[in-house]
């Protein structure tokens, strides 16, 4: 997945960290985070502290970082015979996601999504109707649910969850989290 970010000059001068750190809703790589249920450890002058992913992103380019604090560490769960799969529609190569979705199969499947509000985020009601046995088309069609997608020059928000209900089916079935 991080081969899709950028072109080459912006993969090797940026960095993983500084991606989560902005907390941008339309980067591929904080859904990763979140789809894999990810902890990041900040330190500070006051010390190191342990955010989960889904705790970390609070509003648009807001994350719980405090302005004394950097980002040093990215736990994950190894998850052994997991699939996974990142879709991602733009509408050029390396043009950030109209919308984009992380997806983990496993025991404990996680799906998160790129551009579908102001923060990056999880799909929860996806998760939710599979973990009560929903097919990956059923569970896809909740793929928007709650949700409140932005509206610019690329997509109309309708568009944008017609194409969070497309994505997250195929990453569910590449993934096998249905």
């Amino acid at each position: 997945m991080a081969g899709q970010v950028g072109d080459p000059q912006v993969r090797h001068r940026g960095t993983i960290g500084g991606s989560i750190a902005h907390g941008d809703p339309a980067s591929d790589l904080p859904a990763a985070c979140l789809a894999l249920g990810a902890t990041f450890t900040v330190v500070g002058p006051r010390g190191e502290r342990q955010i989960a992913a889904s705790d970390f992103f609070r509003g648009f380019l807001e994350t719980a970082l405090e302005p004394d604090e950097v980002l040093t560490e990215i736990g994950v769960e190894k998850t052994t015979g997991a699939g996974w799969s990142f879709q991602k529609f733009n509408r050029r190569a390396q043009d950030w996601a109209i919308v984009g979705v992380a997806a983990v199969g496993g025991s404990r499947p996680g799906v998160a999504l790129v551009n579908m509000g102001p923060t990056p985020l999880r799909a929860g009601a996806v998760e939710q109707a599979l973990a009560d046995g929903a097919s990956a088309p059923e569970a896809a069609s909740h793929a928007s649910d709650g949700l409140d997608p932005p509206e610019d020059l690329n997509a109309s928000a309708e568009y944008r969850r017609h194409l969070a209900q497309v994505l997250v089916r195929r990453a569910l079935e590449e993934a096998g989290a249905a």
